[in-house]
């Protein structure tokens, strides 16, 4: 619910002598999200990890390198998979002890420090790493697709559902490359869907999202955007460090979301949006990629582009959100919550469940679209309640619903 930390108090004035003494020999990296990796490709890789060790602060040496490697020869031959445990570590005993015959383990791969935690890590080598992270998807996904979807440049814009998005983009092992865009801190109401812990309260969205993409996989590329995107930084966005392939629209700004599909439609990107509606999403697709000429929000809402030339009120937002989303969209108790908001709730209630599945949405959209497969701009719902909720499948729910859209809609004068 913040942009930035709501409390201003330093309540570490009045703890006992013993609480500070434990703070002040402790050390929490708050500011860092990138991590330091060494590819030991010798004797200077391994000068500059002897020179890490002396002048970090190192609290877990965690090498399970040897366990990666074998499960990497698992995966390249599917017979040995099916073979028994023993027979499988009698032949991996001897796979090991060639791999390690010329140097010692500890001299390949690579070593990945993370200072906001003190975990210095080895991992088997970049090309070797992707492979086995991404072997479980095969065929679903091909070895030559994979690779594409690497390729495919994603920047994600707002990390409440769009952090969903991020993490569920990485986990699949899609784009290498992804941007990362939100200027809000972690606050305790985003902890009900935003992959989060309670010591991250107070910290960079943002930030918190690009450790846990790094903590996944450490040779991932991330681009942070640690405040909020405006007119002034969008083309860094859009072009800076490196151009981007796609953009993933979560954010609430009604102007910048308006910029960016001005600027995707004008560099013929497409633009992804889902929208969480109680427990159902809805995906909304734009491919200027294909079709530079397509109206913003596929003109749902008419003279929208005006408003960039002007300022917009609370009020005229809501009514403009409302309307680009559909009053008819969305739930009977989200409506109900809809013309509680500022009165009886702070803002409009979301579920931590259907963000993650929200995040799922959009990562099925991006790979479609890093494929070349056929996803038609348009707007399509994944309603949890209409497939399963029989009593919504009735005349007098849908009257019922019927009459709460129409009141939203006289009430915020779309009608």
């Amino acid at each position: 619910m913040a942009q930035g930390k709501l409390s201003t108090l330093d309540v570490s004035l009045n703890w006992p002598l013993q609480l500070k003494n434990v703070a002040k020999s402790s050390h929490v990296d708050e500011e860092s999200w990138q991590p330091k990796v060494i590819k030991m490709t010798g004797e200077a890789s391994e000068k500059a990890l002897i020179d890490l060790i002396e002048s970090e602060r190192i609290l877990s040496v965690i090498d399970n390198y040897d366990e990666q490697y074998a499960e990497l020869i698992v995966s390249r031959q599917p017979g040995l998979y099916q073979s028994s445990y023993e027979d499988k570590i009698i032949i991996l005993e001897k796979e090991l002890l060639a791999h390690h015959a010329i140097s010692h383990a500890w001299q390949k791969g690579a070593w990945v420090y993370y200072p906001w935690n003190g975990n210095l890590v080895h991992v088997i080598a970049r090309e070797q790493f992707l492979e086995l992270r991404s072997t479980r998807n095969r065929n679903l996904i091909t070895t030559e697709e994979q690779h594409l979807l690497e390729k495919f440049n994603v920047a994600c814009a707002g990390m409440s559902v769009g952090s969903n998005a991020a993490l569920a983009i990485g986990i699949s092992g899609y784009s290498q490359r992804l941007k990362l865009a939100d200027g809000a801190v972690i606050s305790g109401s985003n902890l009900n869907r935003v992959l989060a812990n309670v010591s991250d309260i107070g910290l960079s969205k943002s930030l918190i999202i690009a450790r846990k993409l790094y903590e996944m996989n450490p040779y991932m590329t991330i681009e942070r955007f640690g405040g909020n995107i405006t007119v002034d930084n969008i083309t860094d966005f859009f072009e800076q460090p490196w151009p981007i392939h796609v953009v993933v629209d979560e954010i609430d700004n009604l102007m910048i979301k308006l910029q960016l599909r001005v600027e995707a439609r004008r560099r013929r990107l497409p633009v992804i949006m889902v929208t969480d509606l109680g427990d159902n999403v809805m995906l909304d697709v734009e491919r200027f990629d294909l079709d530079p000429n397509l109206p913003l929000f596929h003109g749902l809402v008419d003279g929208i582009e005006d408003l960039l030339t002007r300022e917009v009120d609370n009020r005229e937002f809501l009514k403009y959100a409302v309307a680009i989303i559909g009053p008819r969209n969305a739930p009977l108790r989200l409506q109900e919550s809809i013309m509680q908001i500022g009165r009886e709730i702070a803002t409009q209630p979301q579920l931590g469940a259907t963000a993650i599945m929200a995040g799922s949405v959009i990562a099925y959209a991006v790979r479609k679209i890093a494929l070349g497969e056929e996803l038609k701009s348009g707007r399509t719902m994944i309603s949890l309640d209409a497939q399963l909720i029989e009593s919504q499948d009735t005349d007098a729910y849908r009257q019922l619903h019927k009459e709460s859209t129409e009141m939203i809609e006289k009430a915020l004068g779309l009608t």
